[in-house]
């Protein structure tokens, strides 16, 4: 137990220190105020309370099938996040106008998730450490799953980034497709993470990657419009 203690408790540190780090950079290389971390936490937060709501309203026994709690969960999602980012520009966050700016609201918007999984990982972690210290079965196996489960809580702030500079075009481009196109984006890949399951190990995790891959190309590859038009 003391080996898988201390592997949950790196895990739940990674987390918390990655996420710490990648803000850091941010504010650091563009001078982009922590206080945009913010409003990505109340956007975030308001899109989960409002998709509590629904489903404890309209949550039936049709929810038990896969598929159906699949899309009902992932629409809900991006309908629910991307209208919270939106709404979060329009007024929490008038001022923001870059790209450095966008990325720091969307790492807020995914840090909520990730830090809350760090704190408990964090928390079990440490609880385990007073247990014995005999050798595991299979460390190796424990090992992979560890790193599988730390990489499957930092993916998704690569895709938060990215969909809040993807928002963000309403308001630089006048034109509301932008929102859709995050909705897209975000119902179809939470869709995909209901269907694999929470346990789904390296599967999970090769999803994770493949979207945060989008996500990076979306940042890297969509210019502000000034920049595009030239």
């Amino acid at each position: 137990m003391l080996f898988y203690g201390i592997l949950v408790l790196a895990v739940g540190v990674g987390l918390v220190a990655t996420t710490a780090a990648l803000a850091r950079a941010l504010h650091r290389r563009h001078g982009t105020p922590y206080a945009l971390l913010t409003v990505g936490v109340i956007t975030y937060t308001g899109a989960l309370a409002v998709q509590y709501v629904v489903l404890s309203t309209f949550g039936g026994p049709l929810l038990d099938l896969l598929a159906v709690r699949a899309v009902v969960f992932g629409l809900l999602a991006g309908f629910s996040e991307e209208t919270a980012r939106l709404l979060g520009y329009q007024y929490l966050a008038r001022g923001a106008v870059t790209r450095p700016q966008a990325l720091m609201i969307g790492l807020g918007h995914g840090a909520v998730e990730t830090i809350y999984t760090g704190l408990l990982a964090t928390g079990l972690g440490l609880s385990l450490l007073g247990y014995g210290a005999g050798r595991p079965d299979d460390p190796g196996a424990l090992v992979g799953g560890a790193l599988a489960e730390a990489l499957a809580g930092v993916l998704p702030l690569a895709f938060h980034a990215a969909l809040s500079w993807l928002v963000l075009q309403v308001f630089l481009r006048g034109e509301i497709g932008w929102l859709f196109g995050a909705i897209f984006l975000h119902a179809a890949s939470e869709i995909m993470v209901v269907l694999l399951g929470p346990d789904a190990g390296w599967a999970l995790t090769a999803w994770r990657a493949l979207v945060a891959l989008i996500g990076l190309l979306i940042v890297v590859r969509l210019q502000p419009p000034h920049v595009a038009a030239r």
